[in-house]
């Protein structure tokens, strides 16, 4: 059966073409609830929601851009939703100002890959890994950001802009040992 026709069928209501696209999606979007609520059991809550949001809402997807985009847009936002239902996102780390500086990546960025690359991710602060996660990986414009997280635009912008330098500086540290065992 094609996405296209599970698509159809789900927005008909066929509960063969719902199993079918849990059965298509879930792993993926799991992992991504995972990510964003940093605790499994509460990764499977979001995955839940975001499955009863997309059959809920599924009528509206007209098949413009990306169905699986759509998909992780609902996941994010469910992820988001049910974790700040238990505690809230602290931006305090983050000043608003209007110096925008950034550093060039390291070499050993390019040697990287994704599993690696979120590890150094994740030894961001929380409040940064979203923004910067939300921003890079997930396309989400500033706008977007702040409305999920209850944020300025500045904030946000101001929070990758300090995400990406740490993340420099802690690719940086894993490029100095690399140079050493290299000699």
């Amino acid at each position: 059966m094609s996405l296209e026709d599970i698509i159809k069928g789900c927005k008909e209501g066929n509960r063969k073409c719902q199993d079918a696209l849990v059965q298509k999606f879930a792993p993926g979007l799991l992992s991504l609830c995972i990510r964003y609520t940093s605790d499994h059991e509460l990764g499977r809550d979001a995955l839940q929601e975001c499955f009863i949001n997309v059959f809920k809402y599924i009528h509206t997807y007209r098949g413009d851009g990306s169905f699986e985009g759509w998909l992780k847009r609902i996941a994010v936002t469910a992820s988001l939703a049910l974790k700040t239902k238990f505690r809230k996102f602290r931006f305090d780390e983050v000043q608003e100002d209007n110096t925008w500086h950034y550093a060039e990546l390291p070499d050993i960025y390019g040697s990287m890959n994704i599993e690696e690359i979120i590890q150094v991710m994740q030894q961001l602060p929380e409040s940064l890994f979203l923004v910067f996660n939300l921003h890079v990986v997930e396309g989400f414009h500033h706008n977007e950001i702040a409305d999920m997280l209850g944020i300025t635009e500045s904030t946000s912008r101001a929070a990758l802009s300090k995400a990406r330098n740490r993340m420099i500086s802690l690719l940086k540290k894993i490029e100095v040992p690399a140079i050493v065992e290299a000699s």
